[in-house]
This record gives structure tokens, sequence and C-alpha cells, in this order.
């Protein structure tokens, strides 16, 4: 699965995990990492376009996915902002919202289900007090 995760200009991705909420588990923080990865392998990347569970995207996979995507979980990235390590914020995914879309090149769903741009992605971000 392909994401395209919102950044401004001045932000560049350098790791991302998906989670899922882990409820009654004993998780100190109430989310499961399922899949971790570090090391951008391209600019695209580092752009915020990367493959959840592909080493094609970042040259690190701290957790492999194991099985399929759950139909919810989060995303999160690790970004770099004017060279001080960030974390993103995470967004929601729910696939029963990306299955159900029909997508034309360089569309993508949003968490609630809206077709959108890259560009149009990336604006939704308040960048640099814009």
């Amino acid at each position: 699965m392909v994401i395209a995760y919102p950044r401004c200009p001045s932000e560049s991705v350098v790791g991302a995990l998906v989670s899922v909420t882990a409820v009654g588990k004993g998780r100190g923080d109430g989310f499961e990492t399922l899949w971790s990865a570090r090391g951008p392998a391209s600019a695209q990347v580092r752009e915020g376009l990367f493959f959840i569970g592909s080493a094609r995207s970042f040259a690190e996979e701290e957790k492999l996915l194991a099985g399929r995507l759950p139909d919810e979980f989060f995303v999160e990235t690790q970004v770099l902002v004017d060279g001080h390590a960030e974390d993103g914020r995470d967004s929601p995914i729910d696939l029963a919202e990306v299955r159900s879309a029909q997508l034309a090149d360089d569309e993508y769903v949003t968490w609630d289900g809206r077709v959108m741009t890259r560009g149009q992605i990336n604006a939704q971000r308040k960048c640099g007090g814009t």
C-alpha cells in the first residue's frame, strides 16, 4: 500500500511506522507497532510518498510487517524539520474507504475518504505560519 503523507517543504521524511490500537493488551501507550522503517531510499520517500511493508522505500525495516494490514490502522512518520528530528502526527487509515475509491494517476484517498491529489494533500498542512 502506498502512502502520500502530507508534509511541508521544510520537512523530510526519514522514517515511518504503522500501528493499531491495543487497548486491553497491557501495552503502555495503547498502541501496537505492526511495521516500522527508517532511512529513506529515495527523494520520493523523503517527500512523503512511500510503501508500507516494502524494503524499496526505506533502507532499514526495524519491524517487518507480519501478514496483511488490518482494516483500520494508523500511519506515523518521523521527519527532519530544518535539520531537527521530530515525530509527525499520526493519520488513521480505513481500508474500506481506500478499496471503494476510483483513483486516477496522482490521486489518493485521505483518512476521511476524500480523493485528493498530492498537491492537495500537502496543502492541508499549515507550513511556516501560513
